[in-house]
């Protein structure tokens, strides 16, 4: 099915590229028990963008989703106050019935954003009350080692859980938006294994040619995110759930100036250093953000339970003018 979205006063619009099903094996940790949430939507951000331009369009979106929530809500106690106030030979009519459907039944897919950010430090809800002025201005006075025409680095305070997490070029950074009941026995440390185990799929079993694929082994440790081997941290993560709805989700680094990440303390982690796709595999010249992009998401499908999968490129309706 082909369609078209539009976010409302944004910039953006996005066009269906595929729609796949996936063949689902026994790693799913869940399912779907909606009908809305049997197909996962990918919208592909291919473009570098600013942070809080991609904040803003997840915000939308989940605002979107909130607020259809509360609708379908009121009117669930609507029916309930009816139902046990109503005479004995009252009823609904069949058009009223099928507003009713039609009303409950617009609920918005799974959805997962991807992005490539301009060079951003941001603050999660742990950090918020101790970080300093002068350690925001250390962030935003930052000089890269290798990506030296990189504009200045600013910094975002996000309502996602965590400490300072680094976005920028050659990162794939992940937002999942999805309704937490819309699936099986499905918690938010819940969503946090899958997008885990997502990513360690990713590093493992992404393509590189006809007959090669990136085989790099990560692993899971007592603190988030996903490690190499080596003890190096390749991606990072952080969710926030509102009333179910989940936003924010991981960043892999791809081919990063990791001088961003290790001339800092990361992720309340003292001493740890950050690795990249790139340094694991100095020897693969051709994985792009965009690959890595859409196989997480097919990663995630899988583990999701989902069997099928949308991909939709955002594009910036304003340059088509």
């Amino acid at each position: 099915m082909s369609m078209v979205m539009r976010l409302p006063k944004h910039g953006w619009s996005h066009r269906c590229i595929s729609r796949r099903l996936l063949s689902l094996g026994p790693a799913s940790i869940t399912h779907p028990v909606s009908e809305s949430a049997k197909v996962l939507r990918h919208i592909q951000h291919t473009k570098i963008i600013p942070f809080t331009e991609g904040l803003d369009i997840q915000e939308k979106l989940v605002r979107a989703q909130l607020d259809l929530k509360k609708i379908h809500a009121k009117i669930r106690a609507q029916l309930a106050d009816w139902e046990k106030h109503r005479a004995a030979d009252a009823s609904l009519n069949p058009n009223e019935l099928q507003i009713i459907d039609q009303i409950f039944a617009m609920k918005p897919h799974p959805t997962v954003l991807t992005f490539e950010f301009e060079p951003t430090y941001t603050g999660g809800k742990r950090i918020k009350k101790s970080l300093t002025q002068e350690q925001v201005a250390q962030f935003e006075s930052f000089k890269p080692a290798t990506q030296v025409d990189n504009p200045a680095p600013k910094f975002v305070q996000v309502e996602r859980g965590g400490e300072i997490t680094f976005h920028g070029p050659s990162q794939m950074v992940a937002y999942v938006l999805l309704d937490l009941k819309d699936f099986h026995d499905f918690s938010a440390r819940g969503l946090v294994k899958a997008i885990e185990w997502a990513t360690i799929n990713v590093l493992k079993h992404l393509k590189v040619n006809d007959r090669e694929t990136l085989d790099i082994d990560a692993k899971l440790t007592n603190k988030t995110g996903v490690w190499a081997v080596d003890g190096k941290k390749i991606a990072s993560l952080g969710i926030h759930v509102r009333r179910s709805i989940t936003s924010h989700g991981v960043a892999i680094n791809v081919d990063t100036d990791l001088s961003y990440m290790n001339s800092f303390e990361m992720c309340g982690s003292p001493g740890v250093k950050a690795t990249s796709i790139k340094e694991q595999r100095p020897d693969i010249d051709n994985i792009s953000t965009g690959d890595v992009a859409v196989q997480f998401v097919r990663e995630l499908a899988k583990i999701l339970g989902i069997n099928i999968m949308e991909r939709m490129a955002a594009e910036d309706s304003n340059e088509q003018k």
